[in-house]
Order: C-alpha cells, then structure tokens, then sequence
C-alpha cells in the first residue's frame, strides 16, 4: 500500500476476516517522506505540534519579525551588545543629556551637558549646541601669553577652519601702525627722544616713566582786565590744565600771583621748571620780568615787575611747568 506499511498480507485464496482486516488498521504505520504539503489540511498544523527548537534562523522569511512581535523594552532604551564580546543584545538605558558611544571595552550611555547642552529639553531637539558652562563654568588661571592658547576661527583656513593660536602671537598680530587699534611696543629712551633712531617704528609708544619729564605737568594762559598799576581788577583763567584758580591781593602785594596745582606733583619733587611769558598794559604792552618766589609740589608763587624793578600787574599771562 503506497505511503503505508502494514504487517498483515494476503495470498489468492485466502479467507478475509474481521481480524485481519483490524490487524492491517492497528498495525499500519506511515512511511517515511509519505505525508506531503498538499496531505495537510490547511490552519491545522499547531504549536503544540512543533518541537521546541525546531524553528531557526533560516526558517524565517526575511523581513518577516515585525517590531511589534519583539518583547517589550523599558523607556528610552536601545537594544545592543555592550560588552567586549559576542553576546545576545540587551536593553541599553539612555537617560535625557546622554549618547550612547563605544568605549575600548563596552558601549556607554555618557553625558555631555558639562560643556554642551540640546537646543530643547523634549523632542524638539535637533541639535547639540556649546553651553555656557564651556567658558563660564571654567575656573581663572594667570595666562602665560607665550605658551597659553585661544580657540580661533581661521577665516582663510581649509577644512574645519577652528585653530589654536597663543595669547602672543593673538596680540601682536596687528600693530597699531596705520590701523585704529592693535599691539603697542614700549619705545627705549633714545626712541623716545629721537624718533629718527633706527627701528622706530609707530607702533612705539613712550612709557610713563619717559614721558613724566617731557610732558606738561601744568599749563595755563590768564588775562587781567586793568591796567598795570590799577590794583582792582580781576585776574581771569582764560584756559588751563592741572592748575586751580590762582590767589592774589595786588592792593597789598601788586603782580603777585600765586598758582595751585589741582594734582599735586610728586612729594619728592623740589625742584621744577615754570617757563613763564607775561606782558602789562602801560601805553601798549610791554614785557614783564617774572620772578618765582616760591615752589613746592602744591603751588608755586609768581612776581611780576617791569625791567626798572616797579611791581606791575600782569595782563596776559602764558606759563607751562614741566618736572
């Protein structure tokens, strides 16, 4: 019997009976590679029919395990193998600021808002942008201009345009020679003086110490309304720098003038130059002789005569102190 096997038979002639014919049912067995696809009623194969085991990797059509037949994962996991080795995958957890980047040895969810932070906190976010922790959250430090650096964008650079370059060469990149701003060179003394000193260049510039003896330390220019001999006028300060109202009394000292210094010059200067121009008002102007009578860093005191030795009262007064 084809795709049967029974262990009862017949020969012509021999009697057919209810026990042989109950023989051939109990006893039939199917053959092997007997039941085929089109044997099988449709819908009826079951699980429990299967083997545990009995279904691998190569009995799954391609693209057929949907997302939904997967079992379920935590909140913001990922699946993957984060071990050093081959393993089955696992649910990676990644809290809110995390990535997810491979280490030497494993793959780690780390955190970047130290020096970045997400342009939204939910999931608008698109981008990861510098946070202001990357400067502000920075401690201070005494910059060694030579060795120190700063992060530049380089304009004229190819590739990623962002280069280091140190404090030094970022100050002295622009000398203040023909632009509005840029790097200064203290001047020596020789340049200072002579500007035609080789190497001078007009980027330099005098110190304090150089320029506190060629400068002015005070300047001023006065006019007095009277004439030379009328003690009641009134000494005006046309212009000044550095100097207070002057103080005189001509009705009892005529053309003495006393000057006040609005910064005091150094408690060590005693000694300085006033150049001083005056004329007084006779028939026309006329020159006066002007004599210092005192100086001490706060003020100095001014007479003023005519050549012959008379007291007269200045009415133009141009005078400049350098110390």
């Amino acid at each position: 019997m084809a795709g049967l096997t029974t262990t009862q038979s017949f020969s012509d002639g021999d009697t057919v009976t209810a026990a042989k014919l109950n023989n051939i049912v109990s006893n039939c067995s199917i053959d092997d590679d007997a039941i085929t696809t089109v044997k099988i009623l449709n819908a009826n194969v079951t699980l429990a029919k299967m083997a545990t085991g009995s279904v691998d990797t190569g009995q799954l059509v391609a693209d057929s395990v949907e997302n939904s037949k997967l079992n379920d994962m935590a909140a913001k996991t990922v699946k993957a193998n984060a071990t050093n080795a081959g393993a089955n995958p696992t649910d990676v957890a990644v809290a809110a600021n995390k990535l997810l980047v491979g280490t030497s040895d494993s793959i780690n969810a780390v955190g970047f808002t130290t020096d970045l932070e997400l342009d939204a906190a939910d999931s608008a976010a698109a981008d990861i942008r510098v946070a202001d922790a990357l400067i502000n959250g920075k401690s201070t430090t005494t910059v060694v201009p030579a060795n120190d650096t700063v992060l530049v964008y380089d304009a004229d650079g190819a590739g990623n345009k962002l280069r280091k370059a140190t404090v030094t060469n970022m100050m002295q990149t622009l000398p203040a020679l023909t632009t509005t701003s840029g790097v200064v060179r203290l001047a020596t003394q020789e340049r200072a003086i002579d500007p035609s000193t080789s190497g001078t260049v007009d980027a330099d510039v005098i110190t304090v110490n150089q320029s506190g003896s060629m400068l002015a330390k005070a300047w001023a220019k006065l006019s007095y309304n009277k004439g030379s001999t009328d003690d009641s006028g009134t000494l005006t300060v046309d212009a000044s720098f550095n100097l207070d109202a002057p103080t005189y009394a001509f009705a009892s000292n005529r053309g003495l003038v006393t000057f006040p210094i609005t910064t005091d010059l150094d408690a060590s200067v005693t000694d300085y130059c006033i150049i001083v121009n005056a004329t007084y008002l006779d028939t026309n102007q006329k020159t006066c002789a002007c004599e210092v009578t005192v100086d001490t860093n706060s003020s100095f005191t001014v007479q003023f005569r005519d050549y012959a030795g008379g007291l007269r009262n200045a009415s133009r007064i141009n005078l400049v102190i350098f110390a």
